[in-house]
């Protein structure tokens, strides 16, 4: 952990870094997810700014603000919600979509709500166990093109909403 403090009618903020992984699981599949949040603490209360990769059925780069309360007995126990943009890492088809001629994604909205603890771990660190509900949009518009010079392509256009279950592990630094 990364630790400052600015006194302020006694108060402390410090500076943390959330790092972790875990599973996701929806009516499709199951997949992972991997996380990074760098923000500031400040009583019971921490906000930051986060960036993970969703491998949920399609490839995504979830941006994304994070807030935590913490509550219990020393502060173990945790509420979180995270709200922000999907971006889709991936443009093109892979093998299960070789027969379409067009293909492109575009993000959506991505939310994160859960509650967690977490345990002291080696000196300024503690380990993190979550779990909640996330969701996942994305948009797609997938086409054929015609033989014929001349044709417009045949286009589609696909809204995909993935609600799952989060259920992660990490580390505070």
């Amino acid at each position: 952990m990364i630790s400052f403090s600015v006194s302020a009618q006694n108060a402390k903020y410090k500076f943390h870094s959330l790092n972790s992984g875990g599973i996701v699981v929806g009516e499709s599949n199951v997949n992972s997810i991997f996380q990074t949040v760098n923000g500031i603490e400040f009583l019971k209360w921490f906000s930051g700014i986060g960036v993970g990769v969703d491998n949920y059925n399609y490839k995504t780069l979830p941006l994304f603000f994070d807030a935590r309360r913490s509550f219990g007995k020393k502060n173990k126990g945790f509420f979180y919600a995270d709200l922000g943009y999907n971006l889709p890492l991936k443009n093109t088809p892979g093998k299960e979509v070789g027969y379409y001629n067009t293909y492109n994604f575009k993000g959506g909205l991505y939310t994160d709500i859960g509650i967690g603890y977490k345990t002291k771990f080696i000196k300024r660190s503690s380990l993190l166990f979550s779990l909640g509900h996330s969701y996942k949009q994305l948009q797609t518009q997938i086409g054929i093109t015609p033989a014929c010079l001349e044709c417009q392509p045949d286009l589609h256009k696909y809204d995909f909403g993935y609600g799952r279950i989060i259920l992660k592990t990490g580390i505070v630094f």
